[in-house]
Protein backbone atom coordinates (compact mmCIF):
# COMPACT_ATOMS: atom_id res chain seq x y z
CA UNK A 1 0.00 0.00 0.00
CA UNK A 2 1.60 3.19 -0.59
CA UNK A 3 0.02 6.69 0.13
CA UNK A 4 2.12 9.78 -1.97
CA UNK A 5 1.38 13.44 -2.95
CA UNK A 6 3.45 12.53 -5.70
CA UNK A 7 5.27 9.77 -7.91
CA UNK A 8 8.77 8.16 -7.50
CA UNK A 9 10.07 9.31 -10.20
CA UNK A 10 9.37 12.62 -9.00
CA UNK A 11 12.40 12.68 -6.87
CA UNK A 12 16.62 13.82 -7.59
CA UNK A 13 18.29 10.81 -7.19
CA UNK A 14 21.92 12.37 -7.56
CA UNK A 15 22.92 11.59 -4.32
CA UNK A 16 20.57 8.99 -2.51
CA UNK A 17 20.70 7.90 1.20
CA UNK A 18 18.60 5.09 2.83
CA UNK A 19 18.46 5.55 6.71
CA UNK A 20 18.77 1.91 7.85
CA UNK A 21 15.82 1.22 11.20
CA UNK A 22 18.26 -0.94 13.49
CA UNK A 23 18.31 0.45 16.74
CA UNK A 24 21.46 2.39 16.68
CA UNK A 25 21.17 5.75 15.41
CA UNK A 26 23.86 6.31 12.76
CA UNK A 27 26.58 8.76 12.13
CA UNK A 28 26.75 11.32 9.20
CA UNK A 29 28.99 10.61 6.54
CA UNK A 30 31.41 13.49 5.07
CA UNK A 31 30.24 14.83 2.08
CA UNK A 32 27.63 16.43 0.62
CA UNK A 33 24.16 16.24 1.68
CA UNK A 34 21.72 13.69 0.15
CA UNK A 35 19.06 14.75 -2.54
CA UNK A 36 16.75 11.88 -1.45
CA UNK A 37 16.27 10.48 1.85
CA UNK A 38 14.85 6.92 2.00
CA UNK A 39 13.84 6.11 5.96
CA UNK A 40 13.72 2.17 6.08
CA UNK A 41 10.76 2.10 9.43
CA UNK A 42 11.90 3.39 12.44
CA UNK A 43 15.02 4.60 10.39
CA UNK A 44 12.77 7.75 10.21
CA UNK A 45 13.59 9.14 13.78
CA UNK A 46 16.94 8.34 13.13
CA UNK A 47 16.88 10.57 10.19
CA UNK A 48 15.12 13.12 12.51
CA UNK A 49 17.03 13.10 15.50
CA UNK A 50 19.83 13.49 12.33
CA UNK A 51 18.46 16.67 11.12
CA UNK A 52 18.01 15.24 7.74
CA UNK A 53 15.20 15.99 5.98
CA UNK A 54 13.04 13.07 5.06
CA UNK A 55 11.13 12.37 1.75
CA UNK A 56 10.32 8.82 1.80
CA UNK A 57 9.28 6.09 4.49
CA UNK A 58 9.56 2.17 3.50
CA UNK A 59 8.48 -0.75 5.17
CA UNK A 60 5.55 -2.82 7.62
CA UNK A 61 5.43 0.48 9.93
CA UNK A 62 6.09 -2.08 13.09
CA UNK A 63 7.59 0.39 14.57
CA UNK A 64 5.91 4.02 13.46
CA UNK A 65 2.18 4.74 13.37
CA UNK A 66 1.54 5.18 10.12
CA UNK A 67 -1.74 7.64 10.31
CA UNK A 68 -0.26 9.52 12.61
CA UNK A 69 2.72 9.82 10.32
CA UNK A 70 0.76 10.46 7.67
CA UNK A 71 -1.32 13.84 9.58
CA UNK A 72 1.86 15.19 11.02
CA UNK A 73 4.29 14.76 8.23
CA UNK A 74 1.81 14.91 5.03
CA UNK A 75 4.59 15.81 2.83
CA UNK A 76 5.94 12.04 2.92
CA UNK A 77 6.00 9.36 0.56
CA UNK A 78 4.82 6.44 2.51
CA UNK A 79 5.44 3.15 1.46
CA UNK A 80 3.20 0.64 3.49
CA UNK A 81 4.36 -3.25 2.94
CA UNK A 82 2.32 -6.25 5.17
CA UNK A 83 4.39 -7.12 7.69
CA UNK A 84 4.34 -11.01 6.73
CA UNK A 85 6.45 -10.06 3.84
CA UNK A 86 9.52 -11.62 1.84
CA UNK A 87 11.49 -8.74 2.40
CA UNK A 88 13.39 -6.61 4.87
CA UNK A 89 12.62 -3.03 5.12
CA UNK A 90 16.05 -2.08 4.08
CA UNK A 91 15.49 -4.06 0.90
CA UNK A 92 12.32 -2.98 0.27
CA UNK A 93 14.30 1.33 0.84
CA UNK A 94 16.84 0.11 -1.98
CA UNK A 95 14.29 -1.15 -4.30
CA UNK A 96 12.31 2.29 -3.96
CA UNK A 97 15.75 4.07 -4.46
CA UNK A 98 16.01 2.02 -8.04
CA UNK A 99 12.73 2.60 -8.84
CA UNK A 100 13.17 6.49 -8.27
CA UNK A 101 15.88 6.26 -10.62
CA UNK A 102 19.14 6.29 -7.91
CA UNK A 103 22.25 5.14 -9.80
CA UNK A 104 24.16 4.30 -6.52
CA UNK A 105 22.88 4.42 -2.81
CA UNK A 106 24.53 5.51 0.89
CA UNK A 107 23.36 3.20 3.72
CA UNK A 108 23.79 4.70 7.19
CA UNK A 109 23.37 2.23 9.71
CA UNK A 110 24.13 2.56 13.59
CA UNK A 111 24.22 -1.14 13.78
CA UNK A 112 23.85 -2.52 17.14
CA UNK A 113 20.38 -4.95 17.92
CA UNK A 114 19.59 -8.33 16.78
CA UNK A 115 22.40 -10.18 15.06
CA UNK A 116 20.17 -11.77 12.35
CA UNK A 117 19.29 -8.47 11.12
CA UNK A 118 23.42 -7.28 10.87
CA UNK A 119 23.94 -10.04 8.97
CA UNK A 120 21.29 -9.91 5.85
CA UNK A 121 21.79 -6.27 5.96
CA UNK A 122 25.41 -6.52 5.50
CA UNK A 123 25.45 -8.72 2.87
CA UNK A 124 22.54 -7.27 1.08
CA UNK A 125 24.40 -5.18 -0.47
CA UNK A 126 25.93 -8.08 -2.63
CA UNK A 127 22.77 -10.35 -3.80
CA UNK A 128 21.71 -10.19 -7.12
CA UNK A 129 19.54 -6.92 -7.29
CA UNK A 130 22.24 -5.07 -5.71
CA UNK A 131 25.56 -6.37 -7.15
CA UNK A 132 26.08 -4.09 -9.86
CA UNK A 133 24.73 -1.14 -8.32
CA UNK A 134 27.35 1.13 -6.61
CA UNK A 135 26.26 1.11 -2.87
CA UNK A 136 28.19 1.98 0.23
CA UNK A 137 27.05 1.01 3.79
CA UNK A 138 28.42 3.41 6.78
CA UNK A 139 28.58 2.09 9.88
CA UNK A 140 30.33 4.27 12.47
CA UNK A 141 34.17 4.57 11.42
CA UNK A 142 33.42 1.81 8.78
CA UNK A 143 32.06 1.84 5.34
CA UNK A 144 31.36 -1.46 3.44
CA UNK A 145 30.77 -2.31 -0.41
CA UNK A 146 30.65 -5.50 -2.47
CA UNK A 147 32.76 -6.41 -5.47
CA UNK A 148 32.67 -8.73 -8.46
CA UNK A 149 34.82 -9.64 -11.24
CA UNK A 150 34.98 -5.64 -13.48
CA UNK A 151 33.33 -3.96 -10.18
CA UNK A 152 35.97 -1.06 -9.41
CA UNK A 153 36.73 -0.10 -5.96
CA UNK A 154 36.58 3.70 -6.16
CA UNK A 155 36.09 4.71 -2.49
CA UNK A 156 39.05 6.66 -0.80
CA UNK A 157 40.95 5.21 1.97
CA UNK A 158 43.24 6.82 4.28
CA UNK A 159 46.76 5.03 5.13
CA UNK A 160 46.17 3.25 8.15
CA UNK A 161 43.41 1.69 7.87
CA UNK A 162 42.52 -1.49 8.40
CA UNK A 163 40.75 -3.39 5.53
CA UNK A 164 38.90 -6.64 5.41
CA UNK A 165 38.25 -8.72 2.74
CA UNK A 166 34.95 -11.41 3.09
CA UNK A 167 34.36 -13.87 0.70
CA UNK A 168 30.50 -14.58 -0.29
CA UNK A 169 31.25 -17.65 -2.23
CA UNK A 170 33.69 -20.60 -3.33
CA UNK A 171 36.27 -19.68 -5.90
CA UNK A 172 36.75 -16.22 -4.54
CA UNK A 173 40.38 -14.74 -6.40
CA UNK A 174 41.36 -11.25 -5.32
CA UNK A 175 44.19 -9.52 -6.38
CA UNK A 176 45.77 -6.14 -4.05
CA UNK A 177 47.80 -3.11 -4.18
CA UNK A 178 48.53 -0.64 -1.21
CA UNK A 179 48.06 -3.34 1.70
CA UNK A 180 50.59 -4.23 4.19
CA UNK A 181 49.68 -8.21 2.97
CA UNK A 182 48.64 -7.93 -0.76
CA UNK A 183 47.20 -10.69 -2.69
CA UNK A 184 47.82 -12.21 -6.15
CA UNK A 185 45.86 -13.13 -8.80
CA UNK A 186 46.27 -17.06 -8.01
CA UNK A 187 45.58 -15.88 -4.13
CA UNK A 188 41.97 -17.54 -2.58
CA UNK A 189 40.25 -16.53 0.16
CA UNK A 190 37.90 -19.03 1.40
CA UNK A 191 34.04 -18.53 1.98
CA UNK A 192 33.67 -16.92 5.01
CA UNK A 193 37.04 -17.10 6.58
CA UNK A 194 38.94 -14.43 8.30
CA UNK A 195 41.97 -14.82 6.23
CA UNK A 196 40.92 -11.34 5.25
CA UNK A 197 40.61 -10.12 8.39
CA UNK A 198 41.94 -7.01 9.44
CA UNK A 199 44.84 -6.35 6.50
CA UNK A 200 46.27 -2.56 6.81
CA UNK A 201 46.52 0.31 4.06
CA UNK A 202 49.88 1.67 3.42
CA UNK A 203 49.24 3.35 0.26
CA UNK A 204 46.06 3.96 -2.08
CA UNK A 205 44.83 0.80 -2.51
CA UNK A 206 43.72 -1.15 -5.67
CA UNK A 207 41.21 -4.24 -5.47
CA UNK A 208 40.37 -6.42 -8.55
CA UNK A 209 38.19 -9.28 -8.17
CA UNK A 210 39.29 -12.20 -10.49
CA UNK A 211 36.30 -14.73 -9.71
CA UNK A 212 33.64 -14.56 -7.10
CA UNK A 213 31.67 -12.00 -4.66
CA UNK A 214 33.95 -10.07 -2.09
CA UNK A 215 32.34 -7.95 0.44
CA UNK A 216 35.09 -5.03 1.53
CA UNK A 217 35.36 -3.13 5.07
CA UNK A 218 37.40 -0.26 5.70
CA UNK A 219 37.34 0.86 8.71
CA UNK A 220 39.08 4.42 9.67
CA UNK A 221 41.37 4.67 12.72
CA UNK A 222 41.37 8.50 13.22
CA UNK A 223 37.75 9.20 13.99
Amino acid sequence: VSTSPSSATSFDPTRTWVIDGGPGIPSLPSGPPPTLVIAADIGYRHARDLGLPVDVVVGDFDSLDFDALRKTDPGLVLERHAQDKDASDLALALKFAWTAGATGVDILTGGGGRLDHLLVGSMLIANDDNINRRIITHCGASRSVALKPGKPFDIEVQTGSWLTLLALGSDTRVSTEGLRWDLGPADEIPPFSSLGLSNEVVQTPTISVQSGVVLVVVTSRHE
